[in-house]
């Protein structure tokens, strides 16, 4: 009976952290930043400053040069969330 609760604990709470990871926001372009910007850094680095949308544009093309691999549609999503953001 132990064994049998214990492995029952286990997977509830692998399921509940795994649940997270697989909801989509309900903003693409939102889902689009995580999964494109944070490759490299952490999400936060981003989220905590408050830019333009044209210096978002800059920041983005500047990480291109680190090796972003991201299309023109794609960085003027990431910029108008990031710089719509409160």
């Amino acid at each position: 009976m132990k064994k049998y609760t214990l492995t029952t604990t286990v997977l509830c709470v692998l399921i509940g952290l795994s649940v997270p990871a697989f909801a989509a926001s309900k903003n693409p372009a939102e889902d689009l930043f995580y999964s494109k910007c944070s490759r490299c850094h952490g999400s936060e680095l981003a989220l905590k400053k408050k830019k333009s949308h044209d210096q978002w544009i800059d920041t983005i093309k500047r990480m291109e040069t680190f090796g972003l691999d991201i299309s023109r549609g794609e960085r003027k999503d990431i910029a108008d969330y990031l710089a719509k953001r409160k």
